[in-house]
């Protein structure tokens, strides 16, 4: 893509929120500065009717008082509230497809429950694809129907949700299963880790990147 036909495409095919609420949006520009530059991007339209869809956006996603917000600088919401107004800020061009790089990380598990409903919510009110990149398996049960396990910039498998969880088939998958804490767990019991250290990414071959980790690496793996 020329840096023009990027631009349109940002935003209005797909759309991103960030790991971190708090450096998603810039602390010395208003919020409505930042949301209706966002919608005159891709849209010929008046600042007065940007602002009238970015307030409606905002009372998507949940926030009272959504015109009032809509007046503050992000150093005056909470995290949680911050980072609904990167999901509002999303779907102001009703994206096909929303990345979702770990929106929860930076959150109380309290508002990372809210956080990942208010996405499954509006996902059925939109029609929006949302590719959720995490860590967290318990976050993959709750909201994902697909899988894609990576290491070190690889596939390592592919799977439904369910099938992921009850026969999975790669070491990696088994290890990250493993390091879930279980409410089973006694007191004491050591948590579960993968041995060894990632690789470095520009020494790569062709074999499993995970071999050199691997306590069930055959020669097949190289």
């Amino acid at each position: 893509f020329s840096k023009e036909k990027l631009r349109q495409f940002r935003g209005s095919e797909v759309a991103m929120i960030f790991q971190d609420p708090m450096t998603t949006l810039d602390p010395v520009f208003k919020i409505s500065n930042q949301m209706i530059e966002a919608l005159q991007a891709h849209q010929k339209i008046s600042r007065k009717d940007a602002a009238k869809i970015c307030i409606e956006a905002l009372e998507d996603v949940g926030i009272a008082d959504a015109e009032k917000r809509f007046d503050s600088y992000p150093f005056e919401l909470s995290g949680g509230m911050c980072q609904r107004v990167a999901i509002a800020m999303a779907l102001l061009a009703k994206p096909r497809i929303i990345i979702a790089d770990e929106p929860t990380t930076a959150l109380d598990v309290t508002m990372q429950a809210q956080i990942l409903r208010l996405m499954q919510e509006l996902q059925s009110k939109y029609g929006t694809a949302i590719l959720l990149v995490t860590h967290n398996l318990g976050v993959v049960w709750q909201v994902c129907h697909n899988v894609i396990v990576m290491y070190a910039g690889k596939i390592v498998e592919k799977a439904s949700v369910k099938e992921l969880y009850s026969n999975s088939k790669h070491p990696y998958t088994w290890g990250l299963m493993d390091s879930m804490p279980s409410l089973n767990d006694t007191p004491k019991e050591e948590l579960s880790t993968i041995d060894g250290i990632p690789p470095d990414l520009r020494t790569l071959d062709d074999g499993c990147n995970f071999r050199y980790r691997c306590k069930y690496a055959q020669k097949i793996c190289e």
